[in-house]
């Protein structure tokens, strides 16, 4: 036991804790500007917007929906927003749910209302319970009210977009739909979300690192995912942008692998689809690493393909083409390379708070878009897949590689696993 401490405790020592910059939380002056943002575009209607997180684990854990998280920085659940654009002094209420003695002794107390709370998130006004009674007096000042809800195709309509709805019907106000107002502002990322999405990624940086490193014969997929997660964390995260994917042989031919309990081969690629998020600002990056150090002929024309087709979609990337524009470019590549059938999924997928964001598919992006490029060859009666996956931001100019810092071509990759070593 002793020895175990004294070993503990030379580790500690060892040890700097992270303070990476910027920090984590974005200030509070970004929320109120995107809710001017959001009230300016409401053209004199009246708004509600209620939290949609989810709670899991025994502790609860709760994780808000991007949408009330991007418009209020709020993570608590039972949080309603009201946007009251002809109020004359209480434009923003931001409704948060009833205080419990009982339970704050196991979740932890919570702030008491007061004009400091008010200022602390940036509002007119903070209430709590619920915002029927603040919509009944905006019903009377306003003659429209905004359903800014996303769209659902479930049976049962959100309870936000049913306030609003029956809010109309009670003052006989005008409905208007602006249901991709926030996916068309939350597409655009400015210079704090930027900053907070390159910290993500540096810190993945860290973590494939240590990939490259320890993607050896012998050990299991779970051993590489475990030393590519404490590298995150040793590095910043704040958590994981999705479960780690670590599939060696046959299991980098499947895209959501996740079980990692293989033991590594000698000969084996192994596809790790990992990423740390800062902030809550997700990254997104794969890269396939060859365990012997080196690819086959087989598994370096495979690879090449893949890096062809990033190469080909980057090429094609400038503010004004779309997504759609972009996957026709990745499957005409893959065509090329006789490798179509093997592409089985899109070549990307927008980035910001959640890995998979805000956007639209078929509209032209807009300078400001983040997303992935993301080519991949799965061929499971070879016994391996092939996917490199990068990010983006679109410029005025055509687009920056934000994952620049990662090795992509082949004879840097293997480069970069020799040296590791």
């Amino acid at each position: 036991m002793l020895s175990l401490l004294m070993a503990s405790a030379a580790l500690a020592g060892g040890f700097t804790h992270p303070t990476p910059a910027p920090p984590a939380d974005l200030p509070v002056a970004v929320y109120r500007d995107r809710r001017a943002r959001v009230i300016k575009a409401l053209d004199g209607c009246v708004g509600v917007l209620a939290a949609q997180g989810e709670v899991s684990g025994i502790t609860e854990d709760y994780r808000q929906d991007a949408d009330f998280l991007w418009l209020t920085g709020i993570n608590e659940p039972h949080a309603f927003v009201v946007l009251a654009p002809k109020a004359s002094y209480n434009k923003v209420t931001l409704f948060l749910k009833a205080r419990d003695p009982e339970a704050e002794r196991w979740t932890g107390p919570r702030d008491p209302i007061s004009p400091e709370l008010n200022d602390k998130y940036g509002v007119d006004k903070v209430r709590r319970g619920s915002p029927e009674g603040t919509l009944m007096n905006a019903g009377l000042g306003h003659d429209c009210v905004a359903i800014i809800a996303p769209p659902t195709m479930d049976k049962d309509e959100r309870n936000d977009a049913e306030l609003a709805s029956r809010l109309a019907q009670r003052f006989g106000l005008r409905v208007v739909y602006k249901r991709g107002l926030l996916a068309e502002l939350r597409e655009v990322h400015d210079a704090d979300e930027l900053q907070r999405m390159e910290r993500a990624i540096a810190i993945t940086r860290t973590g494939h690192e240590a990939v490259a490193r320890a993607a050896v014969a012998g050990v299991s997929e779970r051993d590489v995912q475990t030393q590519l997660e404490f590298a995150f964390f040793a590095a910043g995260a704040t958590g994981l942008s999705y479960p780690s994917i670590v599939g060696s042989g046959p299991n980098g031919a499947v895209l959501h692998w996740d079980d990692n309990s293989r033991i590594l081969k000698d000969g084996d690629l192994v596809v790790v689809d990992a990423a740390a998020d800062y902030g809550r600002y997700a990254s997104d990056v794969t890269r396939t690493y060859p365990v012997s150090g080196h690819f086959t002929a087989e598994q370096a024309k495979v690879y090449r393909a893949v890096y062809q087709a990033q190469e080909d979609i980057f090429a094609a990337i400038r503010p004004g083409v779309s997504m759609a524009d972009l996957q026709h470019v990745a499957e005409e590549s893959m065509r090329r390379a006789g490798y179509l059938a093997d592409f089985i999924h899109s070549f990307g997928h927008f980035v910001g708070l959640d890995v998979h964001d805000a956007g639209f598919y078929e509209k032209p992006l807009p300078v400001g878009a983040v997303f992935t490029v993301e080519p991949g060859i799965y061929l499971p009666a070879l016994g391996f897949g092939v996917r490199i996956e990068d990010e983006v931001v679109v410029t005025k100019d055509g687009y920056r590689l934000l994952t620049s810092a990662f090795p992509r071509k082949l004879e840097d990759v293997e480069a970069w696993v020799a040296k590791s070593r």
